[in-house]
């Protein structure tokens, strides 16, 4: 899958694949093409999806505001599939601060 593809398929990760090259993250927008490439079902690709926007989530604040606005619609996809994942993402934040 190419970035345009990935853009006409779903245009909000495509957006922040786009700017995270341009921002000088390839390795992380190749990483976000790879989680699509490599799931079988929607389930997987958005595990897989969120799981690198959760382990790079400080990049976010590098972003310009559309792309910075386009990560959290695809984080919302996430959360979505997977309403649990906010608590324990929201737990997994307050327990790390605190050691």
């Amino acid at each position: 899958m190419t970035d345009a593809e990935l853009k006409a398929w779903w245009p909000d990760l495509g957006t922040v694949v786009e700017e995270l090259r341009k921002s000088d993250q390839p390795a992380v927008a190749d990483l976000l093409v790879n989680a699509v490439r490599a799931g079988a079902t929607s389930g997987e690709i958005l595990d897989n999806i969120g799981s690198v926007l959760r382990e790079y989530r400080l990049l976010r604040s590098k972003l310009s505001a559309p792309a910075a606005s386009a990560w959290d619609a695809v984080m919302a996809d996430v959360y979505r599939a997977y309403p649990g994942l906010r608590i324990a993402h929201w737990f997994a934040r307050l327990t790390r601060r605190s050691t």
